[in-house]
């Protein structure tokens, strides 16, 4: 069995399919100005774009890392998760706290998920 490698630029793929899982990179939000709150929501869009192009949703994703810039954050960034996740079939979720890709990113979220 080969992984599909999707949409692959010089640093990451876009999504790598491989044994009836895909796996998405953590992604970042292009609002860089918006709150935390904001750059979730834009996120959660993102995935669902992503996986919906690729024949899954949020209902089948088996795991997910939060990161967040700054653990103050976290309540907002958990209020727009919570709102979106599916509450009765939750993904196995860790919350972390790590420098991002740039002084205005304040949260990025990395998705495995069944296909």
């Amino acid at each position: 069995m080969q992984a599909k490698h999707i949409g692959s630029e010089a640093h990451s793929a876009q999504a790598v399919i491989y044994g009836g899982v895909i796996y998405l990179p953590a992604i970042v939000s292009d609002e860089d100005s918006s709150t935390a709150g904001d750059q979730t929501s834009s996120i959660l869009r993102s995935i669902d774009h992503h996986l919906e192009a690729n024949g899954t949703s949020k209902r089948r994703m088996l795991s997910v890392t939060i990161y967040c810039a700054d653990s103050r954050l976290f309540e907002e960034v958990n209020a727009r998760w919570d709102a979106w996740v599916p509450w009765h079939d939750p993904p196995a979720c860790t919350f972390l706290v790590g420098r991002l890709a740039g002084p205005r990113k304040r949260v990025a979220i990395q998705v495995t998920a069944a296909l």
